[in-house]
């Protein structure tokens, strides 16, 4: 009955974090940019260009039946395919995306391995949405041997410096936080 009550406030503490940065991420994406910042939406192919891009991050995650949310370590690859399009009037570019994540359940280990179509739309020089949708493979090895296909969608923003950036996304089956490397 105790680890219940554990259980249960350990993951309501890391659902409410995961909100609070969800709303803090909109917040950032949705904000009013200062005049400097110039509109790139309306103009086809005026992003970075790049071959692959690396993402190391940390995720909470709370699909395939964990029963709570878990924290973890993940690396996100993205190899854009579309550099400009598919809609040719605006600024944007898809991808294929694909990594490796890593849970620790009590007494356990557990990996999700994500694969999915990645839609980015800049609006400026630094800010991007993006949507995702694929499948992730999740394998847990904490005394249900759990092999699950789940669906995998996200949604997310990206805030570019350079070719180095921020990127957080938030959907099923989890949250993450990240730097992302463009090469």
């Amino acid at each position: 009955m105790t680890t219940r009550a554990y259980s249960f406030t350990h993951s309501s503490k890391l659902l409410r974090l995961a909100s609070a940065l969800a709303i803090l991420c909109a917040a950032l994406v949705w904000a009013p940019q200062s005049a400097q910042a110039e509109n790139l939406i309306r103009r086809p192919g005026a992003h970075n260009r790049y071959t692959w891009e690396l993402e190391p991050h940390l995720n909470i995650h709370w699909g395939a039946g964990a029963g709570r949310a878990h924290v973890g370590p993940g690396i996100r690859a993205s190899i854009p395919f579309m550099h400009n399009g598919p809609i040719s009037s605006i600024n944007n570019n898809m991808a294929i995306t694909f990594g490796l994540d890593f849970y620790f359940p009590p007494g356990g280990f557990a990996a999700a391995i994500p694969v999915a179509a990645q839609w980015n739309f800049y609006f400026t020089d630094i800010v991007s949405v993006l949507g995702e949708v694929g499948v992730v493979g999740n394998f847990a090895s904490h005394g249900i041997n759990l092999h699950v296909l789940d669906p995998y969608i996200q949604g997310g923003g990206r805030f570019q410096f350079g070719k180095v950036g921020v990127l957080v996304r938030v959907g099923y089956p989890s949250f993450s936080v990240g730097a992302n490397f463009q090469f």
